[in-house]
């Protein structure tokens, strides 16, 4: 199954209901696919290759991008804009696309211009009126629909080809483990050029048809406040953002009573922030487990399921063998 389809189909099906929330507005479902077909017809005005390069921060802008590209069949690649202006170059390089989503105060930001043939400021493109007619492109579950660069050990960012197929597989396999619904409202502090923000804070919420909280610097107190705000049920980031939430002197325990996922991943869960998030706000972190080359969630410790230092078990339709430093398999 494509990456896009459900979630045109999410957004046919109740085009009043919020979508996203960003810093900057809010996104009705109808204003994701009307603005999508509108960048999606810039696009096609300029873009030939078969990739296309993504270069926004954390934002509902981001997501229309995305399903812009998805809907011209497009791959898409998320650009990290924290890359060295080398290395920046060496991923647009290496990924072949000669056109660039992202806006004038992204570059502002990074101090430079992508060297690519089009630079398409989305900040530039009108979407005013009814966007020209475009039936939205097939793609079977082998189709690539994602670039993802990542560091991994050493050398160069490399490219991780992730499928329709891979990233769609994923979010039914969340949805499938976890009881998530249109009630649910998640927060998103992470990067969308990093697997989880794509696929978890992303693509998943606008398949299941949740609203999410997009922002794109992690201020804790601004973080907060939003919270307040926006009651969210999910929430997905790293240890260090966790413990950086500590340091907010006037935060509550009222303050995260409305999330039922509170999950940790990307790097080991300390104890201390474990024990002092839990004696401070009554939240027990639940640690999560993926790769960005697994599109990305392979394991998550569920709430009833909490087990200190565990990911949880793995998630449906995943296996995984356990085996020591000699290759023998672990019981």
């Amino acid at each position: 199954m494509s990456i896009h389809w459900p979630i045109i189909k999410r957004c046919l099906a109740a085009p009043t209901r919020i979508a996203m929330i960003d810093e900057t507005r809010t996104y009705r479902r109808a204003d994701l696919l009307v603005g999508a077909l509108h960048l999606a017809g810039a696009i096609k005005s300029k873009c030939d290759s078969p990739t296309l390069g993504v270069l926004l921060p954390t934002s509902g802008a981001f997501a229309v991008a995305a399903l812009a590209g998805w809907m011209l069949g497009k791959v898409v690649v998320p650009l990290n804009y924290l890359l060295k202006p080398e290395e920046l170059d060496y991923v647009i390089k290496d990924c072949e696309t000669d056109t660039v989503v992202t806006a004038s105060k992204m570059l502002e930001f990074m101090g430079l211009v992508p060297k690519v043939p089009h630079v398409l400021r989305m900040d530039e493109v009108s979407f005013a009126g009814f966007p020209e007619p475009l039936w939205p492109a097939s793609a079977d579950d082998e189709d690539l629909g994602v670039l993802l660069y990542t560091s991994g050990t050493s050398g160069r960012p490399k490219g991780v080809m992730l499928t329709h197929g891979n990233i769609s597989t994923n979010v039914r396999q969340i949805d499938e483990f976890i009881d998530l619904t249109e009630a649910d409202v998640a927060l998103s502090v992470l990067p969308q050029f990093h697997s989880f923000g794509l696929t978890v804070l992303t693509v998943l919420p606008l398949t299941l048809g949740f609203k999410v909280v997009y922002h794109p610097r992690f201020v804790p107190q601004r973080i907060v406040k939003s919270i307040r705000q926006h009651r969210p049920t999910v929430i997905v980031a790293i240890p260090s953002m966790y413990n950086a939430f500590l340091s907010v002197k006037d935060a509550t325990p009222e303050d995260f009573a409305s999330l039922r996922f509170t999950v940790s991943g990307g790097e080991p869960l300390p104890d201390a922030t474990s024990q002092r998030f839990r004696e401070r706000f009554g939240v027990t972190l639940a640690e999560g487990y993926g790769l960005t080359e697994t599109s990305p969630v392979t394991n998550w410790c569920r709430p009833g399921d909490w087990r200190a230092h565990s990911v949880g078990v793995p998630l449906p339709g995943v296996r995984e063998r356990g085996v020591g430093p000699d290759g023998a398999p672990l019981g």
